[in-house]
Formats: C-alpha cells, sequence, structure tokens
C-alpha cells in the first residue's frame, strides 16, 4: 500500500481514470492526464521494430524431439527477436503527475501511485512505478502551450535519454524491460506557469500500463523475461506481441528461465556459441520437467526455442534467458490455441501430429 504524502492532501487530484480503466497517474490539475507515448509504437517485426514489443535480437530456435531412450534429434531453426520490450500501445502510458510530490522528488527517489491517481514517494525496496533519473532541461520556449501527444514522446526522447544515461552511467538498453518515463505537472498546471517535468524510468505492459516493479534499477536483471506458463499472443502477421491467456491464440508459451550468470559469473559477455552451447542442455531438461513427461514436447507437435543476449544488452545488465515452445518457421509463427501441455492444444486450429523419425512408428491417428 502507498502512503500519500500529508502535505499533498489540499492538492490531491481527483480520480482520473483513461477510457479502458488502466492504472495511471492523474494530475492535481488537470481533469484529465496527458498522454507521454513512446515513439513509433508498432506492431511486433520479427526483424526488427524500434522501441517497441520485439526486434533485433538473434534467436537460435531448436527443435528437439525426445523419443524412445531419451535420444534427442534436432533441427536447427533461426528467428529473430522475441524479446525487446513492449511498446505502449493507444498512445501510451498517461503520464501527468501531482505537481508538489514531482517537485520535492531527486534523483534516485522512487514514486507510485493508485488508481485514484494519488502520488507518493515510497522507498524503492516497495513496489513502485517510477524511479526519478533527473530533471530535464525544458527546451520548449516560455510561451509555449502544453505539449501534445506526440510532442510529448518526442520531448522525452530528446531531453530525457541523457538524463536517463547520467543516471544509469550508460545509456538505457533499447532492449531492457525498461523504458524511459517523463512526468509533468499536467496541463493546466502547464498553463500556469509550471513546467516541473522529471525523466525516470519506468515498465509497461502491453495495454500501455505502467506496471510495478520492486528495487532500484541498477541492481535489477535488465533482461525482458516472463514467468514459466505464460503465453505470448500473435498478430496478423503471425509475430509475437504481449502476453496472453493461454487460451487466446499465441506465438510461444514460456517452459523455463535460465540465469545465465550461473553458468557465466563474470562480467564479461558470454558469445553467441557460448550461450548457446549452455542453453541447448539446460533448455531441453528444464522443459521435458515443464511438461512433467519425457515424451511432453514431442508429444505437442511443438518446436522448443530459446534466446540469446547480446553484448549490449549484457553490457547494460540482461542476464536471463527464456525457453519456450512454439511452431514457427525461421520468419513467422503458427498460432497455438491453449497451452502445450493441455489435451486442447492446437496448432492453427488442428490438433498436433507427432514428429516421426527413421526406425519410428508412425503415430497413430488421433495422437
Amino acid at each position: 500500500m502507498m502512503d500519500p504524502m500529508a502535505d499533498d492532501t489540499d492538492t490531491q487530484p481527483e480520480p482520473v481514470l483513461p477510457p479502458d480503466g488502466s492504472d495511471r497517474p492523474a494530475s492535481d490539475h488537470d481533469e484529465q492526464a496527458r498522454t507521454d507515448p513512446r515513439a513509433g509504437a508498432a506492431e511486433t517485426d520479427v526483424t526488427d521494430v524500434a522501441a517497441g514489443r520485439v526486434s533485433a535480437a538473434n534467436v537460435r530456435a531448436v527443435l528437439i524431439a525426445v523419443i524412445v531412450g531419451a535420444v534427442a534429434l534436432g533441427a536447427t531453426l533461426f528467428a529473430a527477436g522475441y524479446f525487446d520490450p513492449v511498446a505502449e500501445e493507444n498512445g501510451g502510458p498517461r503520464l501527468a503527475a501531482n505537481g508538489s510530490t514531482l517537485a520535492r522528488s531527486k534523483p534516485g527517489a522512487c514514486i507510485t501511485w493508485d488508481k485514484s491517481g494519488a502520488l507518493a514517494p515510497v522507498d524503492c525496496s516497495a513496489p513502485h512505478k517510477f524511479e526519478v533519473a533527473g530533471e530535464p532541461a525544458n527546451t520548449l520556449p516560455a510561451d509555449a502551450k502544453y505539449p501534445s501527444e506526440q510532442q510529448l514522446a518526442a520531448l522525452r526522447e530528446q531531453v530525457c535519454t541523457p538524463v536517463v544515461a547520467e543516471y544509469l552511467g550508460q545509456r538505457l538498453d533499447p532492449k531492457s524491460r525498461y523504458q524511459l518515463g517523463l512526468l509533468t505537472a499536467g496541463e493546466k498546471a502547464w498553463e500556469g506557469g509550471d513546467r516541473t517535468m522529471r525523466c525516470g524510468i519506468q515498465t509497461v505492459d502491453g495495454a500501455g500500463t505502467v506496471i510495478e516493479t520492486t528495487g532500484k534499477v541498477a541492481n535489477q536483471d535488465k533482461a525482458t523475461s516472463w514467468p514459466v506458463g505464460t503465453c505470448i499472443g500473435i498478430n496478423d502477421r503471425r509475430q509475437p506481441t504481449v502476453p496472453v491467456d493461454c487460451s487466446a491464440p499465441h506465438a510461444f508459451e514460456v517452459t523455463a528461465t535460465v540465469d545465465l550468470r550461473q553458468k557465466f559469473p563474470d562480467a564479461s559477455w558470454p558469445t553467441a556459441a557460448q550461450q548457446e552451447d549452455y542453453l541447448g542442455g539446460v533448455c531441453p531438461d528444464r522443459t521435458t520437467a515443464w511438461f512433467g513427461a519425457q515424451d511432453g514436447l514431442r508429444k505437442s507437435g511443438l518446436q522448443l526455442q530459446w534466446n540469446t543476449i547480446s553484448q549490449p544488452s549484457w553490457t547494460a545488465g540482461a542476464r536471463t534467458a527464456v525457453c519456450f515452445v512454439a511452431s514457427s518457421d525461421g520468419k513467422t509463427f503458427t498460432p497455438i490455441t491453449g497451452s502445450a501441455k493441455s489435451p486442447n492444444l492446437l496448432i492453427d486450429g488442428k490438433k498436433p501430429v507427432m514428429p516421426t523419425f527413421p526406425g519410428a512408428p508412425a503415430p497413430k491417428p488421433g495422437g
């Protein structure tokens, strides 16, 4: 629970929520919070999407099939970029803030808010939604009107990128689960001469809602990952999107997360080949354990895949790789419905067909 500051009660903002009901902070002056969108938010592209949902990380996809005697046969697929941060949709999170709380915030402070829109400073070890990096230079003319959503997006990239880089001691990794954030005092406060702004760091889900994190960013694993059993949706271009219920069409399902520090404790980056060698042993074992049966993966008809971490992402603090099951030709994904462990699993609307191998009997109709 957050503890609103006592001296903010006289300026407590009225409950202001966007039409989608997401939990976003409201201004103590505005009747409606303004929006700070990510610039160029786009649908997932398996090759390259800037500051968006998925891009640019080369992922080696390996088909693992376990047959009699626990012999694994592998065929290599190549896919790209499932593990970039989620972009804000529909204009991104609305980030107008309570001016008095905002004005007092210093670099390293953490801020949270509830559905009423009331902001409160909290210890960074507690759940929070924004870590303050610093105060940006206001590059707008003194008589400028309150920025539009597009202007706020451009302003954030322009003024917050160097502020956050100085705060962290390096640029924020674009593939990180953390993103640039910008808080303002709101439109009415702006019109009254209050140009208070703070740059910071936040995490946003696929619906554009700022979500809680715990701990200072500098001390956290920066890799984008999801809990085991999470299903990642699929768009009309057959590319991954955001977490969805596994009963909905999705691109892949997470079977394990792997802390690469267990194998590579040094700060130096392990090459992609070194990561491949390690994950090629870990992911099959953990996925088999996740299925709870030696032939669970084979019966699912899916492929076992995993990602590796690039050198820039490793340097920026990413350490977690993700093992997952999917049906992919290396460029696009086939829609999956139902968990890979479910008897109701469908791949492109059809029951799974177990792969056959030389010397292995053909599967019986119906699996």
